[in-house]
């Protein structure tokens, strides 16, 4: 079974790996890699999750999503003035036709300027049920259909000669995917930086009143178990209000 450092070493040689293939990874090429590590289903969803953070597209891998059909009241107030407007806009462009996407598609994978600026019409419906599918609390709607639109548009420029629909679908829903897991990865570290900034006021506090005199870096850094070069990236990123306490302690 592979130990913690030893998974976030894979995990870093698997991003290089990523880029090296333009942002891309298969679904065979991770199973490949972790193969002889004995890796959990849950340690699995960890990878995809983590990969899709850092904007990797994973063809060929489909996040499990609810089959239960969309309740719209769950979207704000502001978010349902947009799915008005939007899709009111969307009516305004001509209607598809019986049989017009597949013969786009066979022009769009022959790389049919024309052929590709009509199925980004055609499919921009199509890209709000999936934002709608995938949207999640704590992520604006808008966000969600803006990137599945840049996916849709990228997806274009490299349709597969077989199940280029299909294709395209996974496009989009992988890129509102890993926009959504960027988004809650960037909370989680604010959480993190939050809490830190947090702690290390209350142990100023806390150190201050039971010595009764200034407190050191060093002190503060070996009684909180880490290092001053950390310390002082806290107070940073806390901003001036953290490093005038600190400092206020410290000339104490």
């Amino acid at each position: 079974m592979i130990d913690q450092s030893q998974f976030r070493k894979k995990l870093e040689e698997l991003l290089e790996q990523a880029d090296v293939q333009d942002k891309r990874l298969t679904n065979e090429q991770i199973k490949e890699f972790f193969a002889e590590d004995g890796l959990t289903e849950e340690q699995m969803l960890l990878v995809y999750d983590f990969l899709m953070s850092q904007k990797i597209v994973v063809s060929g891998y489909y996040k499990q999503q609810t089959t239960e059909q969309i309740d719209e009241s769950k979207f704000s107030d502001e978010e349902k003035q947009y799915l008005a407007e939007y899709t009111e806009d969307l009516k305004a462009m001509k209607q598809e036709q019986e049989g017009e996407r597949a013969e786009l598609l066979k022009k769009a994978v022959a790389q049919d300027a024309l052929a590709k600026s009509r199925l980004i019409e055609l499919y921009l419906p199509q890209v709000v049920e999936i934002a709608k599918e995938l949207h999640e609390e704590g992520i604006y709607l808008g966000d969600c259909v803006q990137e599945g639109n840049v996916s849709l548009i990228l997806a274009l420029d490299m349709l597969p000669e077989d199940d280029a629909d299909a294709f395209i679908q996974q496009e989009i829903r992988q890129g509102i995917l890993a926009m959504m897991e960027e988004h809650k990865e960037l909370k989680r570290r604010d959480k993190k930086m939050e809490n830190q900034v947090n702690n290390l006021d209350e142990t100023l506090h806390k150190m201050a009143d039971e010595k009764g005199r200034g407190i050191t870096m060093s002190e503060l850094a070996e009684h909180m178990k880490i290092s001053e070069d950390e310390i002082l990236d806290i107070i940073k990123l806390a901003g001036e209000e953290m490093y005038d306490k600190f400092k206020e302690y410290k000339d104490n």
